[in-house]
């Protein structure tokens, strides 16, 4: 067995063509299923096409610095008979995504994540809940190796919207680009087969 184990390594070390490591920064976060965002603040009934935003998809996939990974768990039904417990599987609870944006001003970066967000429910309306269909948005994570010329990996996320959007407080001290942070909900997150 130890042979084996051995062979394997040797023959990864000695193709580093084909073993090369996946990396943490290869990677792209698109918004997908939204033309337009009518910016926060906005009332609907009030609204020009001033106040929309035509390209937060494309704003908002070149300012994503970082995103977690989907991944879910399994809920545990126990089912008791006699003085046995049985585990079966139950329903999957997919966890909240993270995503870490930099505020682009001339992009109006902070613009389009508060319009992505006000989806769901804009404050200048009252603050009701839209219905799902109107609010949520689609997603997909890519994974590229190391040169950007092939997709490893693929995941489609389904039914996202925008949780929360937190950021650093301003501090006259402190000349640090500024980052926002949002977290996000979503019913699903499929993953996409790629043909070697």
């Amino acid at each position: 067995m130890s042979q084996e184990v051995n062979f394997r390594s040797l023959h990864i070390a000695d193709n580093p063509q084909l073993y090369t490591p996946a990396r943490s920064n290869n990677f792209e976060f698109i918004i997908t299923g939204i033309d337009r965002l009518l910016k926060a603040g906005i009332e609907f009934e009030m609204a020009t096409e001033d106040d929309y935003i035509t390209n937060a998809q494309d704003v908002l996939r070149f300012s994503v610095t970082e995103t977690s990974i989907p991944n879910f768990e399994i809920n545990t039904v126990e089912v008791k008979t006699g003085n046995l417990t049985t585990k079966f599987a139950g329903n999957a609870t997919f966890n909240s995504g993270s995503l870490k944006f930099n505020d682009f001003i001339g992009a109006k970066t902070k613009d389009a994540l508060y319009a992505l967000q006000a989806r769901a429910v804009n404050i200048a309306n009252g603050g009701g809940v839209a219905p799902k269909e109107e609010y949520a948005f689609g997603g997909e994570l890519i994974e590229y190796n190391t040169d950007f010329s092939k997709i490893l990996r693929k995941w489609k996320l389904k039914g996202c919207w925008v949780k929360s959007i937190s950021e650093s407080p301003f501090q006259y001290e402190n000349d640090d680009k500024r980052q926002v942070d949002v977290t996000i909900e979503y019913d699903r997150a499929i993953p996409i087969p790629i043909n070697e």
